[in-house]
């Protein structure tokens, strides 16, 4: 943080689609930071259950809050709309069905002046319908300063996500309108990972904190929950997306390609288990499959080598026995 901002914007950009009862939750967690200089900008993206009633009954009471309805176009066109009102010296994307701890805002100002760094990732809880959580966590060597390779390499090993970092205005708006990113509105799966990779090019470092400070709350709703969408597949267009920023690292770009295996394969069990005529589409992506695992030129582990082994010899028989193995 330059040693000027002593009191720094923080622009909360949160898109919404009937989130329900987890709306208030969410809220609630955000405009009662101990942190208080912020800009709430709330995206009803054309909810049909009451939730743009609720962002507005907000914002009469908040005037930290502004409150815009749109008709539903995804989440990637709320955040960018979002984007083009944003004020904040720091950025940060939460969804509407989680929350926050109290001092998050605080906490993440401190770490960003402390090491000067243009970007801070943070942990998060995994939170259970039952109301149960789980904390997630690496090594703690882990954590720490890390440059744009080195915060690469932690994005494909298990860091996804854009609503566990703050970035710095900068980085998103660039010096000139031309330069300004935006969420890519015609990918539905993955396309905040690939908006942050975006902005972590232009930073000089990031810092990853141990600290869990977002919960990250579990709903049938949610993005990679719940039954297959077609719309999915839009994360295979990722392939093209990601070789002008992975491809000058090579070790990474394997990891990546080794991820994009992982997801793929779940996203044709979710096919397969839906009992639904996917059969064109389920050829079309283990074709797919084959092809980019020939790309692969470094070591897989054995537990993946096996996974990837077992669908590479049948599609259907490895969902077959992932089912079986599920239930057990």
């Amino acid at each position: 943080m330059d040693a000027t901002m002593e009191n720094p914007l923080i622009s909360v950009i949160i898109p919404v689609y009937n989130p329900g009862k987890y709306l208030y939750r969410c809220l609630d967690s955000i405009t009662g930071q101990t942190y208080s200089n912020l800009e709430i900008i709330l995206i009803d993206d054309g909810s049909t259950d009451q939730s743009g009633a609720v962002c507005d009954a907000y914002a009469q009471r908040d005037p930290r809050i502004v409150c815009i309805h749109q008709e539903n176009k995804g989440v990637s066109s709320a955040r960018n709309r979002g984007l083009e009102i944003a004020h904040g010296d720091y950025i940060h994307f939460p969804d509407s069905d989680d929350y926050l701890e109290t001092d998050t805002y605080e906490y993440l100002l401190g770490l960003a002046t402390k090491h000067a760094c243009e970007v801070v990732n943070f942990e998060h809880f995994i939170t259970y319908p039952d109301g149960s959580e789980q904390v997630h966590s690496f090594p703690t060597d882990r954590y720490g300063e890390y440059d744009v390779k080195g915060t690469y390499w932690q994005m494909v090993n298990g860091v996804q996500f854009c609503c566990n970092k703050l970035f710095r205005r900068e980085l998103i708006m660039g010096e000139h309108d031309a330069d300004a990113l935006r969420f890519r509105e015609d990918i539905f799966r993955g396309e905040d990972t690939l908006f942050a990779a975006m902005a972590i090019a232009r930073a000089s470092k990031v810092f990853f904190d141990a600290r869990p400070l977002y919960h990250y709350v579990q709903t049938e709703q949610s993005a990679c929950r719940g039954s297959f969408r077609a719309s999915q597949l839009s994360v295979t267009k990722l392939y093209d997306a990601y070789v002008p920023i992975y491809g000058k690292y090579p070790d990474v770009y394997n990891d990546f390609l080794l991820f994009m295996q992982q997801t793929l394969i779940s996203i044709y069990y979710d096919m397969w288990a839906d009992g639904k005529a996917w059969s064109r589409e389920r050829t079309e992506l283990a074709l797919l499959l084959r092809q980019k695992r020939k790309q692969i030129k470094g070591k897989i582990r054995v537990k993946q080598r096996v996974k990837l082994g077992l669908f590479g010899l049948s599609p259907s028989l490895f969902c077959f026995v992932h089912k079986i193995m599920h239930k057990l």
